[in-house]
């Protein structure tokens, strides 16, 4: 096993460019089309490789073409793909996007019809070479009887845990972590109107983990455990072509830096440049550490 596993989603993401957005009921041009590694685990994964990391995926896919696309595509990335399981049917998850020319947003409609992975798919696995394992917090029942093995079998690495969506449950997981990674969705959706106030609520669910929270332009905020609170401006790139996974960038960007041994706020620091420089390219080519 590489020394990090990745566990979650990976989609195959049909990436149309649109000069504007189309009005309901309405037949318009795409500029440009591209089929591309999607999904918040596969695009962490793929970018913790770009950065030199061994990395493996645990994820499924179903028997069906998407699925080998996928396989290759992370091949490609440098992403371990021994540990994808096989569905038994359904279908690979794939997501259309919308990528607007102009400013780079984008708008995402996703099809998921597979089973999520199971607590036993994460318990066959060799866990004890692993440094770091991550997790997309999403089916979060057998979510959190991953994270609970993981802490009553020794395990010695450490453990992160994104919570982009507001989830059934999915407080219950923080406790597990040991760096709880959250979305400016979740603070809103919970009705916080900042990222400190988000981290400053989930403080008592995770009291020994160090928490961030991403803010778009406004960079990202991090409460480390001794109580201080830590802020990263956005890096602004040239020019804004393309937002779709800067969020995963960041996550791996900062698992990358504090692998590396770097103080919190030099790690927050890192995270923003990268996901910063993400989001001024089309797709994840060519991210690395220095540009």
């Amino acid at each position: 096993m590489p020394p990090i596993l990745v566990v979650g989603n990976a989609v195959l993401d049909v990436v149309l460019g649109v000069d504007r957005y189309p009005r309901e009921d309405e037949e318009m041009r795409a500029a440009s089309r591209r089929t591309t590694l999607g999904g918040n685990a596969a695009n962490t994964a793929r970018v913790l490789a770009a950065l030199g990391h061994e990395v493996a995926l645990l994820a499924t896919l179903a028997p069906d073409a998407e699925a080998a696309e996928l396989r290759r595509l992370l091949a490609a990335a440098g992403v371990d793909c021994r540990h994808l399981v096989a569905a038994a049917g359904g279908h690979t998850p794939v997501s259309c996007i919308l990528l607007h020319a102009a400013n780079g947003s984008r708008t995402i409609v996703h099809h998921r019809a597979l089973e999520e992975l199971a607590f036993e798919d994460f318990r066959a696995l060799p866990l004890e070479t692993c440094a770091w394992v991550h997790f997309e917090g999403r089916n979060v029942a057998e979510v959190k009887r991953m994270l609970r093995h993981l802490r009553t079998t020794g395990f010695a690495g450490r453990v992160s845990l994104e919570i982009e969506k507001d989830r059934p449950g999915i407080d219950d997981l923080s406790i597990y972590a040991d760096l709880l990674l959250c979305s400016r969705a979740l603070a809103e959706a919970r009705g916080h109107a900042d990222a400190p106030a988000l981290l400053a609520a989930l403080r008592p669910l995770a009291p020994a983990a160090t928490l961030t929270c991403t803010w778009g332009d406004q960079g990202a905020w991090a409460l480390d455990a001794a109580g201080a609170l830590h802020h990263a401006p956005a890096f602004a790139p040239a020019g804004v072509v393309d937002t779709v996974g800067a969020g995963d960038a960041f996550n791996a960007g900062l698992i990358d830096a504090l692998l590396a041994g770097g103080p919190l706020p030099q790690a927050l620091r890192a995270a923003t440049r990268l996901a910063g420089r993400k989001v001024g390219r089309t797709g994840f080519a060519g991210l690395s550490r220095a540009g």
